[in-house]
């Protein structure tokens, strides 16, 4: 329908047709602004790629996703500290020696 369509339909509309015209022209606005604008990105520049995922996921848990919050913290690394390993060497050769009371005869 073009414009000029349009306008001489609404110039012999009443408020019902007003209406109808707001309500189409709304809810075109609103699935507009529900579109996202497609991002082009260059795959082979992994520091650009790696800052946009971050920021993808830092806007996604701000949102209330708590999966990409979980994932964010992994990709940067956090609270790994708490999860090293602890080596502690044991010497097991006189372990039973002076103190076994099973293996007496």
């Amino acid at each position: 329908m073009s414009a000029q369509t349009i306008y001489n339909d609404l110039k012999e509309g009443d408020n019902k047709k007003f209406w109808a015209y707001a309500q189409e022209l709304a809810e075109f606005r609103r699935k507009k602004d529900k579109v996202k604008e497609k991002v082009t990105i260059d795959f082979s520049d992994k520091e650009t790629v790696q800052q946009q995922v971050w920021e993808y996921l830092l806007q996604q848990t701000a949102d209330g996703n708590a999966a990409s919050g979980k994932e964010l913290s992994r990709q940067l690394g956090l609270g790994e500290a708490e999860r090293d390993i602890i080596i502690q060497m044991v010497d097991f050769v006189n372990a039973y020696q002076d103190n076994n009371t099973t293996t007496k005869a």
